[in-house]
């Protein structure tokens, strides 16, 4: 066991991912590091007890015939068609060993069967999944699942990650700049630069958008968040996404997964897997636009802008699996591979896009080719106004409180390129959010806790709730005795 919950009379202790019977079928999820070695971990039953395992097919299938491998942890299950007991060392399954590479996940079922009385049983649905966390933050940062930190500054909307049940996409706006700001390190190529304005993610079956007004003065008021189309207010009890198909994984309990609000107006997608898509919205009052820091947590995904960079390449694979290759000597040739062929493939067109879309607007209404110019004479747009640089000194002051050192020197450039101190702030708002992390069980919807019966005294009523209880069922009586006291006062006066 490595988490303790109540579940009632009978069980003292129970992790969530174990089998208590009866049960309501449920499904979790665990992710793990590449390459970490896991505590071991113990799925229990309560009862005497028959064990079944069903594998899932297709690339979720684990390998093996007991014991099983899966997303290269070992899992081993107690021998099908003979009765165990829960107090028996072999009357458990166990899962010991490493985890894989990033982006493995497989998949199985436990069902445990009643011995005394084969009506009553209880099964679980069990994803592994090897994860890692990825991002892209300000004039867009980006931070690949494997830890690589370069910029990209086209303009447009193009695929961040995806996965089979997971795709997000991201809208680049160019911002102009009176400044033309310096190389970056990783690319060498000295550029104009870009900002998030908008996001939009497939969660299994369901589609989810966060996008501004088009309307200025509307937009000033909020993002618009938007489920499979339609208009959607998130309050503090947050939104459940239903499945419409079970695409999500998420069969179990049909939910695709949650949208959830969070401190400093962070909005959270969580997929059924554990997975989280964390959105930092901020309000830039010069140019009048919402711009956005995109994070995700707990990803298998290993494909798109923040992709795993295979072996011998420089920036991530392209669509088709195709590498990238070293990082080219020429200036002019890194450009064009990251800012035409790589920024092209990894571009969504009208079939592709999960954006939502004001009539007679389309993504290429979103997509400037040109941007961001090889060796810029200028950063300027035509019709549009170009914001002022900052000193370092007042740039470090905005950034002051960010804490890790790539993030800081992140912030503090772009608050020097745009003069908008306001960048602290929405990478404050990263900082302060915390994630579910690895090596812990995640599910969509966890089995409801059994009732408590309450606590009775003086012969069954409710300790504390006699009185409430009297009060609730004969207020009408008492009521018509106050009345009646009252009418005999004034009789005597």
């Amino acid at each position: 066991m490595v988490m303790a919950a109540s579940v009632g009379p009978g069980v003292a202790q129970a992790d969530p991912q174990d089998l208590i019977i009866p049960c309501a079928d449920f499904q979790y999820s665990y992710a793990a590091k590449p390459g970490e070695v896991i505590t071991p971990t113990d799925i229990e039953t309560n009862k005497d007890a028959y064990w079944e395992y069903t594998g899932s097919g297709g690339n979720l299938a684990c390998a093996g015939a007991g014991p099983y491998t899966c997303a290269g942890l070992t899992v081993t299950v107690p021998t099908p068609d003979v009765i165990h007991s829960p107090a028996a060392a072999d009357g458990k399954t166990t899962i010991t060993g490493t985890a894989a590479g990033l982006g493995e996940q497989d998949q199985f079922s436990l069902k445990t069967t009643d011995a005394v009385d084969t009506t009553k049983s209880c099964k679980g649905t069990y994803l592994f999944h090897v994860t890692a966390n990825g991002g892209g933050w300000g004039d867009p940062h980006l931070t690949t699942v494997d830890g690589v930190h370069y910029d990209f500054q086209s303009a447009g909307e193009f695929t961040a990650l995806r996965d089979d049940k997971l795709e997000i996409q991201t809208r680049q706006t160019a911002v102009p700049t009176a400044t033309i700001p310096i190389t970056n390190p990783y690319t060498g190529i000295r550029h104009c630069v870009a900002v998030y304005t908008a996001v939009a993610a497939r969660v299994g079956s369901s589609r989810v958008t966060l996008q501004p007004n088009p309307n200025v003065e509307e937009s000033r008021r909020g993002m618009e968040l938007r489920v499979d189309g339609k208009l959607v207010v998130l309050s503090d009890k947050g939104i459940t996404l239903n499945a419409h198909s079970g695409a999500s994984g998420a069969a179990v309990g049909g939910i695709d997964g949650h949208i959830r609000k969070g401190a400093n107006g962070v909005i959270e997608i969580v997929d059924a897997r554990g997975t989280q898509l964390v959105v930092t919205p901020q309000y830039w009052n010069g140019p009048n636009v919402w711009y956005l820091n995109v994070n995700v947590y707990q990803t298998s995904a290993i494909q798109g802008t923040l992709g795993r960079i295979p072996d011998g390449s420089w920036i991530p694979a392209l669509p088709d699996g195709t590498s990238m290759g070293p990082k080219p000597e020429s200036i002019d040739q890194r450009y064009q591979d990251l800012y035409e062929k790589f920024a092209d493939a990894w571009r969504v067109t009208d079939t592709t896009s999960l954006f939502d879309y004001a009539p007679g607007t389309n993504t290429a209404t979103f997509t400037l080719d040109e941007w961001p110019r090889n060796s810029p004479p200028s950063c300027d747009l035509p019709g549009q106004i170009s914001v002022q640089s900052a000193t370092e000194a007042v740039a470090q002051n905005a950034c002051a409180a960010v804490e890790d050192p790539v993030r800081k020197a992140d912030c503090v450039f772009d608050v020097m390129v745009t003069g908008n101190e306001g960048f602290g702030k929405s990478y404050e708002a990263i900082q302060a959010f915390r994630p579910l992390g690895t090596g812990t069980w995640y599910s969509p919807a966890p089995p409801a806790p059994r009732p408590t019966p309450p606590t009775t005294t003086n012969g069954g009523a409710e300790a504390g709730g006699g009185m409430a209880e009297l009060v609730k069922k004969w207020w009408w009586l008492i009521l018509l005795l106050i009345l009646i006291l009252l009418f005999l006062l004034f009789r005597k006066k």
